[in-house]
C-alpha cells in the first residue's frame, strides 16, 4: 500500500510545499522585511511565490540612500520601476507603502515620477517616502490622496495648492531643505483633521508657525536650521503632548512657544537644544506643564543657579549646559536623572526625594588628581540616596598626585571641605576610560575615595583590561576585607573588562539620550 504524503507516518518523508500554502498576506508580510533586491529573489521559490511577489503592496525603490542598487544599474532600475508600476495600474493592485529615493539626476524626468505617484494615489497608497529628483515639485493630486496616512519627503518643493483633501493624514515629515511657503504649511495643518505628528528638519526658516485651535497635533519636532527669522510657534490648541526643538544656534535662540494660559497642560515631553533659557522662562513655564514627564535641555544657556520643580516629572536630562553652577531639582516622582558635561566649573546638584531614582553622571576629561576628585564629590553632594548611580568617567592624567581617602588637606585648599555626609547608594556603576597612561596609586586612591563618598551596597565596574590589574584588583581586595573592621554596606562587587574601541566623538555619541 502506498503511503499518504499528506499524513506521513514515523520515518516517512513529507513532500508538502508548506511555503506555497501560506496565505498571500503572510507572504507579503515576510518579504516586507527584505530589500527589493532580496525580495525579488524569493520569486524563484515557487510559481506561487513569483505571483505573490508581483502583487506585493509594499514597493521599495530606494536607490539614493542605500547600496541596494549600484549607480550603474540606475537605467535598469528606472525601467524596472516603470514596468512594475504599469502592471500594478493595469491589474488595479493595491499599494500600502511606496518608497522612492532617487539621486538628483537630469535623466530623471519629473513627469515620470508624477506618473508613478499618480498610480500609487489611485491605488489607495497609505504611506509615501520620497527623495528626489532635483527641483521636483510635488503634484497637486498628491494633496487630494484621501487614503494617505504617512507622508515623508525631502529635497522637494511644495507649491501652494488651494485644494487639499488629506483627510487621513496622521504623520507629515519634511526633511532635507524642503521648499515650502509658510501659508502652505498652515493650510496643511489647518486642513488635515487627523494630523498627529509634524517634523520639520532643515527647513529654511519661519516667522510664525501657527497651530490652530481645532488642530489635533500631538507631536511637533523642529530640527536643524529653522530659526533664521527667530520664528515662534504660536500655539492655539491644547492637544500638544511632545515638543522637540533642536536649534543650530549658539545658545542664543529664546524659548520658541507662545501660548495662552492652560494650553500647555497636556505637554508631557519637552526636549530642546541650543536655546537660551532664562530663570524667568523656567518660572513661567514649569507651572504650566502640569502633565510634564520628560524634560531635556541640551547645549542650552541656562541660569547659573537653576531650580527645576515639577510634581509629575519622571525623567530629567541636562546635557552640555556648561554654565551651570548650582542645580536644585524638586521632583518627588523622579525616576531618572542624567547629567552630561565637562568639568570647566565646579557644579553642585541637589536632587530631593530621589530614593527610587536612577542617576547617571557623565563627566568626561576629568583629571584624577585631588582637585578632580573634589569636583566630582561636590557634584554628588546633593545625592543623599538613590537606587542606582551610574558614573561615566573619561580620565586624564595630572601632575598633582591624588591623596588616599578623602584628601582633607587639599580639599581645604580647594574650598571643598565640609561637603556633607556620604550618600546612600543602592548600586554604584562606573564606566572607566582613559586615553592617557594612568599610574596605579593615584587611580586606586581616586576610586577608593569615590567608594567611600557613595557608600554603595553593590559596586559594578566596567574598566579597560589593563587597569584591572593595575589598580582595580588591589582596590577590590581592600574593599572586600574592610567589613571585618569597618561598618560598610557593601554586599557585592562585579567587574567587567572592556577595551577602548572608539574615539572621543563616539564617546559623546554614547552619551546622547
Amino acid at each position: 500500500m502506498m503511503s499518504d504524503c499528506n499524513n506521513p507516518k514515523h520515518g516517512e518523508f513529507n513532500s508538502t510545499d508548506r511555503l506555497s500554502d501560506l496565505p498571500d498576506f503572510i507572504i507579503h508580510h515576510i518579504i516586507s522585511y527584505l530589500y527589493t533586491k532580496e525580495a525579488y529573489r524569493t520569486s524563484v521559490l515557487s510559481k506561487r511565490w513569483n505571483q505573490v511577489f508581483a502583487t506585493n503592496p509594499i514597493l521599495d525603490f530606494d536607490h539614493y540612500y542605500s547600496s541596494k542598487f549600484p549607480m550603474e544599474t540606475l537605467p535598469r532600475l528606472l525601467e524596472y520601476i516603470d514596468t512594475r508600476m504599469q502592471k500594478i495600474s493595469k491589474e488595479n493592485l493595491r499599494i500600502t507603502k511606496f518608497i522612492l529615493a532617487l539621486p538628483p539626476n537630469d535623466l530623471l524626468l519629473p513627469s515620470k515620477v508624477d506618473e508613478w505617484l499618480e498610480i500609487a494615489v489611485r491605488n489607495q497608497v497609505t504611506e509615501i517616502f520620497l527623495r528626489g529628483p532635483a527641483n521636483y515639485k510635488l503634484p497637486s493630486f498628491l494633496f487630494c490622496a484621501k487614503s494617505l496616512r504617512d507622508l515623508d519627503c525631502g529635497k522637494v518643493e511644495i507649491p501652494y495648492y488651494e485644494a487639499l483633501e488629506l483627510v487621513s493624514l496622521k504623520i507629515l515629515l519634511l526633511y532635507d531643505n524642503v521648499v515650502l511657503e509658510e501659508r502652505m504649511l498652515f493650510h496643511i495643518i489647518s486642513s488635515c483633521p487627523n494630523l498627529k505628528k509634524l517634523v520639520l528638519s532643515f527647513w529654511p526658516g519661519f516667522k510664525n508657525l501657527v497651530i490652530p485651535r481645532h488642530s489635533k497635533l500631538e507631536d511637533l519636532c523642529i530640527d536643524g536650521d529653522v530659526h533664521v527669522d527667530s520664528g515662534k510657534v504660536i500655539l492655539e490648541t491644547s492637544s500638544l503632548t511632545t515638543f522637540e526643538y533642536n536649534s543650530d544656534g549658539v545658545n542664543d535662540d529664546p524659548w520658541p512657544i507662545i501660548a495662552n494660559r492652560g494650553l500647555l497642560r497636556n505637554l508631557r515631553h519637552v526636549l530642546v537644544s541650543g536655546l537660551s533659557i532664562t530663570g524667568e522662562d523656567l518660572a513661567k513655564l514649569l507651572p504650566e506643564l502640569t502633565s510634564l514627564e520628560k524634560l531635556k535641555f541640551s547645549g542650552c544657556q541656562m541660569p547659573k543657579n537653576t531650580k527645576i520643580s515639577n510634581t509629575q516629572l519622571k525623567i530629567i536630562c541636562l546635557s552640555k549646559c556648561d554654565n551651570l553652577l548650582n542645580v536644585v531639582i524638586d521632583a518627588p516622582n523622579l525616576k531618572k536623572f542624567k547629567f552630561c558635561g565637562d568639568t570647566n566649573r565646579s557644579l553642585s546638584i541637589t536632587i530631593r526625594s530621589q530614593a527610587n531614582c536612577n542617576i547617571h553622571i557623565h563627566k568626561y576629561a576629568l583629571y584624577f588628581d585631588t582637585y578632580g576628585f573634589f569636583k566630582l564629590k561636590k557634584l554628588l553632594k546633593g545625592l543623599n540616596s538613590c537606587n542606582i548611580l551610574k558614573i561615566f568617567l573619561l580620565l586624564g592624567s595630572s601632575k598633582v598626585p591624588a591623596t588616599d581617602g578623602d584628601g582633607d588637606e587639599d580639599g581645604e585648599k580647594s574650598g571643598n571641605a565640609g561637603l556633607g555626609p556620604p550618600c546612600d547608594i543602592g548600586e554604584l556603576k562606573i564606566n572607566l576610560y582613559s586615553y592617557w597612561e594612568l599610574s596605579s596609586s593615584p587611580l586606586s586612591a581616586f576610586l577608593n575615595g569615590l567608594f567611600w563618598t557613595c557608600h554603595p551596597r553593590i559596586i559594578s565596574l566596567r574598566v579597560e583590561s589593563s587597569y584591572r590589574k593595575l589598580a582595580v584588583e588591589p582596590l577590590l581586595n581592600k574593599l572586600v576585607d574592610m567589613d571585618k573592621y569597618l561598618r560598610h554596606p557593601l554586599k557585592r562587587i562585579e567587574v567587567e573588562e572592556t577595551t577602548i574601541g572608539f574615539d572621543f566623538l563616539d564617546v559623546q555619541m554614547r552619551l546622547c539620550w
